[in-house]
C-alpha cells in the first residue's frame, strides 16, 4: 500500500488499485479510460459536495480496486439521515450528468458510463454505496442480521451472474466477474 499525505488528509492507494487498472488497459482504450475516470471524479465530488453540507470532513481516501472510499473524521455523532445523504450523493451527481447530458441531445459513451456508474455503485455490496445505505440504515435494528444475510445471498447471486456473463459472452465480461468477486471477497471480511 502507498501512502501520502495531501492537504492534511491521508491518501492510502492499495495494490488492487493497480491490478484493476491494468486490466481496464488490457481490455479498453485511452480515451474510454479517461471517461471512465472523469465519471468516477464526478462521483466522488457528489459525495464530498454532500459531506462539505453536512458540516463533515475528509479523514483519509482509501484507493482499491473496489472503488474509492472516504473516511470521515470522528467527532460527535453523524446522523443516519446525514450519512444517507452523503451516501447517495454520489450516484446522484453521475445521475444529474446522464439527464443533462441527455436532455442537451449528448449522446456517446460519457453520459451512459455515468448512469452505469450510478447503477454500479448502488448495488447491494458493503463497499459500494448501495450496501453502505443498507448497513446505515439498518445498523442497530432488529432488521441488521436479516439485511446482513440479504446482502450476502446478493453477492452470491451477483458472482454467479457474472461467472455466467463469462461462460456466455467470453473474456470481455471478465473484469465484470474479477468485480464482483473481489466485491464479494471484501464484504466478507467486513
Amino acid at each position: 500500500m502507498i501512502r501520502i499525505r495531501i492537504c492534511g488528509t491521508d491518501v492510502r492507494i492499495h495494490f488492487s488499485f493497480f491490478v484493476f487498472n491494468a486490466l481496464i488497459f488490457l481490455f479498453r482504450s485511452s480515451s474510454l479510460i479517461l471517461a471512465f475516470y472523469t465519471v468516477c471524479a464526478l462521483h466522488e465530488a457528489g459525495h464530498l459536495a454532500a459531506l462539505a453540507l453536512c458540516g463533515g470532513r475528509v479523514r483519509a481516501v482509501e484507493i482499491s480496486g473496489a472503488g474509492i472510499r472516504i473516511v470521515t473524521r470522528k467527532g460527535g455523532t453523524f446522523p443516519t439521515r446525514s450519512s444517507v445523504f452523503v451516501l447517495l450523493s454520489g450516484p446522484a451527481a453521475n445521475i444529474a450528468v446522464y439527464s443533462v447530458m441527455k436532455l442537451a441531445g449528448c449522446g456517446g459513451i460519457f453520459p451512459l458510463l455515468n448512469l452505469s456508474a450510478a447503477v454500479y455503485n448502488m448495488l447491494p455490496y458493503y463497499s459500494l454505496d448501495g450496501g453502505a445505505v443498507i448497513a446505515c440504515i439498518t445498523e442497530g435494528r432488529a432488521c441488521e442480521r436479516t439485511a446482513a444475510l440479504a446482502v450476502k445471498a446478493m453477492g452470491i447471486m451477483m458472482t454467479a451472474l457474472s461467472a455466467a456473463a463469462v461462460l456466455r459472452c467470453g473474456i470481455t465480461a471478465l473484469p465484470l466477474l474479477i468485480a464482483s468477486a473481489a466485491l464479494y471477497t471484501g464484504d466478507i471480511r467486513r
